[in-house]
């Protein structure tokens, strides 16, 4: 696995093995920010959902990348599988996840 993009408070890193985990097909899936500014997928993927954590697998020649209602540039994915998860910071009680 290997950092692949940030996009504000996500973490989107590619995996070197493949998923395990049963997905189920997903259009226009939001990741995070679901009330108030959503990062969403825009394109088909298979997807699978772990607490705050996300597991994608993009389909060979699909378009697909990761929009953020206009507060960052696009993040296309290329076909494969991914972890995308909170960035998380670290502090003198603990951490938390970083606000976007």
């Amino acid at each position: 696995m290997h950092l692949y993009a940030r996009q504000g408070d996500l973490v989107i890193e590619k995996l070197d093995a493949p998923i395990s985990a049963e997905l189920m097909e997903h259009t226009g899936l939001v990741l995070a920010g679901r009330g108030t500014s959503p990062h969403r997928v825009a394109g088909k993927v298979l997807a699978a959902q772990d607490g705050s954590t996300w597991l994608l697998r993009v389909p060979a020649a699909a378009a697909v990348s990761i929009e953020h209602s206009d507060r960052h540039n696009a993040v296309a994915l290329e076909p494969g599988d991914y972890r995308i998860k909170p960035l998380r910071e670290r502090g003198g009680n603990g951490d938390r996840a970083v606000e976007d």
